[in-house]
Parts: C-alpha cells; sequence; structure tokens
C-alpha cells in the first residue's frame, strides 16, 4: 500500500513538473515571437495581431524588460531630415540610430496599451527621463496624431504634454501650429506644436 501511495505522488510531481515545462516552453514561445518581454538589449522579430511581424531594437537596461525603443540618436551618423515616406516606413540602423516606422508604431500602440519612456543623455553623460502611462498614435490617414498620452512622471519635464494631439510633420508636410516649418527649421520629423516654443 505504502508502495501505490508512493507511486501516486511521484507520478503528482512528474505530473506538475510537465505541466510547468509546457508553461515556460509556451512563454518562451511567445518571447521568441511577439515581444521584447524577453529580450534585454537586441533586435527581436515583433508580431502583432492582425500584421506581419517586424524587426524592433529592445531594451531592459534603462527602465526594466520589456521595451521596444521607438527612435536613438547617438552620434549624428544617420540623416533624420527625411520626408513623410522615411518616417512612414522607418530608416536607420536598429544596431544603432534609427527611427522605428510611423506605421509600425501605430500598429503597436493600438494594439493594446503602451506606456513612453524618453531617454536623455547630453554630451557630459547627464541623464533624465520622461515617462507617460499611456501612448499611442492614429494611423496615415490621420497623420500619426498623438492621440494617447497618459500620466507623467520622471526629472527630464513634461515637455511631451505640448504635442499632444499633434499631427506628426516633416518639411514636406507641414502639420505644426506654427506659421514656420517646424520639422524643416529642426531638420528632423516629429509632432511638432509650436516649433518648441510654448
Amino acid at each position: 500500500m505504502e508502495e501505490l501511495i508512493q507511486t501516486i505522488s511521484e507520478q503528482e510531481k512528474i505530473d506538475q513538473l510537465e505541466k510547468k515545462l509546457s508553461e515556460l516552453m509556451l512563454q518562451n514561445n511567445k518571447c521568441q515571437f511577439s515581444s521584447c518581454l524577453c529580450k534585454s538589449t537586441d533586435v527581436q522579430d515583433l508580431k502583432v495581431p492582425g500584421s506581419e511581424s517586424f524587426q524592433v531594437a529592445c531594451d531592459s537596461t534603462l527602465a526594466g524588460p520589456g521595451w521596444s525603443v521607438i527612435l536613438r540618436r547617438i552620434d549624428g551618423s544617420v540623416n533624420f531630415n527625411r520626408n513623410w515616406r522615411d518616417y512612414q516606413q522607418g530608416f536607420g540602423d536598429l544596431r544603432g540610430e534609427f527611427f522605428m516606422g510611423l506605421d509600425k508604431l501605430h500598429l503597436i500602440t493600438k494594439s493594446q496599451p503602451h506606456e513612453l519612456y524618453i531617454y536623455l543623455q547630453n554630451y557630459d553623460n547627464e541623464t533624465r527621463f520622461a515617462r507617460y502611462d499611456n501612448f499611442a498614435i492614429a494611423n496615415d490617414d490621420a497623420s500619426f496624431e498623438i492621440t494617447t498620452l497618459g500620466a507623467y512622471s520622471g526629472n527630464a519635464g513634461d515637455a511631451m504634454v505640448h504635442h499632444k494631439n499633434m499631427k506628426f510633420s516633416t518639411y514636406e508636410n507641414d502639420n505644426d501650429n506654427s506659421n514656420r516649418n517646424c520639422a524643416d527649421e529642426n531638420s528632423s520629423g516629429w509632432w511638432f506644436n509650436n516649433c518648441y516654443q510654448w
């Protein structure tokens, strides 16, 4: 009788281990093909429901795991004074300087709620950050307008609040509120309001 009880107990342990292994394998498969949650800092295929997978740069060193990098500017090696199509599709090198692409950013932010984390570092290695607890942009038909910008926290200042509800601008597609062309003046596309004046 004791042998039977011991055999049942061992089988229960085996069943529990098999269940745990299945859960870990499922989690690993999700990590491999759907998000940055399991990557520290590397390029990863991202699968958003209803779209083909595409590559994103992941970062887990600055603010914890799971961040997809939208934009990285480091040393000026990539020209950011680009046209609408370039910003729509994305450009640069995901392991260096780049912009993810507005179409991809829209797909990501429309699929589920996402935070926005902005990390700034100057030439003296001083750092600042701004974190918004929700962020989303519209599609191309609405000029990729910032439709959602949640609550701010951080030490960089709440500068993005001035860009909320703004459409994206490039030098040849001026959607800002200024009588000047902010994208042209700043040699970069952005959700300009009034050329950084508020």
